[in-house]
């Protein structure tokens, strides 16, 4: 799985330069909307009027005029006869057009021409009011067009419009931050997922399945380089296991006829030692045999899958050791609870697998014991009587080479070995279970849960 602390300072370093982004936003919309220069905000806002009068001015056909405005303005002009008027006169300083009768009307027209502001008594206060006036010509006529506004009304407006441009500002900057997390983290899950994919593949990469090789389609180019770097790895390793294993089985195959050879000198020679040596003759051919069956069974172009009967099998394999058993006198029995059911497997690495637990269970019964062998459904167990495995020494069972005890034992310390890897090339799970009463019992589950499976090759 690809780490979480990419994915975290992805979008750790995201959020940032978004929370970056938000407060300068922010800056900027109070900038905009807070009045730190009310002399010319007053200015601009009596300006706009004034250009929004001789825009709208207009005279019909029967010599009568008219300003086209927009309703919030001429609402302005008519509920607020105190604070804002205009009035339009021509050259001769007559009044052809002005806005509802009020204090600030009566100011205007008093007002002197050029005179920019006046101070207008209003329930006890003192309103100023700010004056600019612009020409307009019209159908050959020069009109002087004049507009008063009062500081306070354009104060007021200005914070209040302020307020409500930084409401629906905030607004509007939330749902953008949402949007954009939400997206950020969508394009960040896509981005990354070829990733995880990756690195599942990776993860289940093992000496079964080195010839697996990490795809690079929709990744970034910059994980290419490392992909195929860990491609190009895998490929040594997968040689070098190749050449490892070729030489196991050149070497102990090579070693079988000398072997033989010595052996069949031994038997025709007087040496005093003639048993002795002769033991020593068939141990090393039991170990050479050995590694030809773990060899073999390291490899998975070995093995031919079929429909199987275990129950047939595990007879077969009792049968062919019955000789050994009767030579110590334990009692081997098969007791089939689960009937004829079939598997998928390869009969030959099944009997290997079935012989090697009844066989080490046979020499690790006592004298006169018992091996019984349950076949249930979903798998089959190999129980002994013996002294069992002590708690220290369960963790090393299926450790190659590894012996309970070396000196006394004439195994190669490799028949586990090779049981966990024929359960393993065909999905199943071989563990020790340490019975009530004496002995030691191995189970091989041919449906074992999925988390036993995670290191097995697909």
């Amino acid at each position: 799985m690809l780490p979480r602390s990419l994915t975290a300072r992805l979008m750790i370093g995201t959020m940032l330069a978004v929370l970056v982004a938000a407060v300068a936003a922010i800056l900027v919309m109070l900038a905009m909307t807070s009045p730190k220069l009310p002399e010319r905000l007053l200015r601009t806002e009596l300006q706009e009027e004034l250009d929004h009068l001789i825009e709208g001015i207009r005279r019909d056909a029967k010599g009568k005029f008219f300003v086209d405005l927009k309703p919030q303005n001429v609402n302005a002009y008519d509920a607020m006869t105190k604070d804002s008027a205009y009035c339009i006169v021509d050259s001769a300083g007559n009044t052809v057009l002005q806005s509802s009768p009020g204090p600030a009307l009566d100011a205007l027209t008093a007002l002197p021409t050029g005179s920019e502001s006046m101070m207008v008594p209003s329930n006890g206060t003192v309103v100023r009011l700010r004056v600019m006036q612009g020409p307009v010509d019209l159908q050959g006529h020069r009109y002087v067009v004049r507009v008063a506004r009062s500081d306070r009304l354009v104060l007021t407006l200005s914070d209040y419009a302020g307020t409500l441009y930084l409401r629906a500002g905030l607004t509007t900057l939330l749902l953008a931050l949402l949007t954009f997390a939400i997206v950020v983290y969508w394009t960040i899950r896509r981005m990354i997922a070829p990733l995880r994919e990756v690195s599942a593949v990776a993860a289940q990469v093992n000496p079964r399945s080195l010839g697996t090789r990490l795809r690079s389609e929709g990744l970034p180019a910059e994980v290419i380089p490392l992909l195929e770097a860990f491609n190009g790895a895998l490929a040594r390793l997968e040689n070098g296991f190749r050449v490892q294993q070729e030489f196991l089985a050149a070497a102990a195959h090579e070693l079988k006829t000398p072997l033989s050879l010595l052996t069949a000198e031994i038997e025709l020679s007087n040496a005093p030692n003639r048993e002795l040596l002769l033991q020593d003759a068939g141990h090393m051919a039991r170990q050479i045999h050995q590694l030809l069956h773990l060899a073999e069974v390291s490899e998975a172009h070995n093995y031919s899958f079929e429909s199987v009967r275990l129950a047939a099998i595990l007879q077969d394999a009792a049968d062919y050791l019955i000789r050994m058993a009767e030579q110590r006198t334990v009692t081997v029995e098969v007791n089939d609870q689960c009937g004829q059911v079939p598997v998928l497997a390869d009969a030959s690495a099944v009997f290997v697998l079935a012989k090697n637990l009844i066989e080490n269970a046979i020499h690790h019964a006592p004298l006169g014991g018992r091996v019984r062998i349950e076949l249930f459904l979903g798998g089959f167990s190999v129980q002994d009587d013996g002294p069992g495995v002590a708690p220290s020494q369960q963790p090393l069972l299926f450790k190659r080479f590894w012996r309970a005890k070396p000196r006394d034992s004439t195994g190669a310390g490799l028949g586990l070995a090779i049981c966990l890897e024929i359960c393993t090339s065909h999905g199943w799970a071989l563990r020790y279970d340490a019975p009530q009463d004496r002995g030691a019992r191995f189970v091989v589950d041919t449906n074992p849960p999925l988390e036993s499976q995670l290191d097995l090759p697909h």
